[in-house]
């Protein structure tokens, strides 16, 4: 199974709107939006996410069908502008076991090291693919959020992790 990555454009919006809503209904406890919200979301709000440099959305395409998705965003705030923030990772599921995730995670690591010094992410306490993903690429845990989601009554513990990210010159 071939697959390409590459940086999301605002033309893609509405394959990425598509992939992202089906994300939310597909696996609610992995993300911290809500399909409710995000449904009623323009496209055009949508294109304009696309378009925001350095953040960025890394998508996975086979042939032209977005298969996998993994967003990255700085922190606005001046005081924490050298972190950044790997959010809404996502592979469709007859794609799982190919190493999209990972390859879309890496593609989104070379990319934050340009732009931030250390990368923050979360991920579910019961989703041990994800985790094995972020741990085998470096990311180590620094705590537990518990109830951090709740769907529904069910709430949802998830694993704080962070990355330092290589600079130019380092040895």
């Amino acid at each position: 199974m071939t697959f390409t990555i590459r940086i999301l454009e605002p033309a893609d919006a509405e394959a990425f709107r598509n992939l992202r809503l089906e994300a939310l209904t597909v696996a609610p406890e992995a993300f911290g939006a809500s399909y409710e919200e995000d449904v009623s979301i323009p496209l055009e709000t949508m294109r304009a996410r696309l378009s925001a440099s350095p953040n960025a959305v890394f998508g996975a395409f086979a042939d032209r069908a977005l298969v996998g998705m993994a967003g990255f965003a700085v922190h606005d705030r001046m005081k924490a502008r050298h972190k950044g923030v790997l959010w809404g990772v996502y592979v469709k599921a007859e794609w799982r076991g190919h190493q999209v995730g990972k390859r879309l995670v890496r593609s989104m690591i070379d990319h934050a090291s340009r732009h931030v010094i250390m990368l923050e992410a979360t991920v579910g306490l019961a989703n041990d693919g994800a985790r094995r993903t972020y741990h085998g690429l470096g990311f180590k845990p620094y705590g537990i959020q518990p109830k951090a989601l709740r769907v529904g009554d069910t709430f949802y513990d998830e694993e704080l992790l962070y990355l330092d990210l290589p600079q130019p010159g380092d040895a």
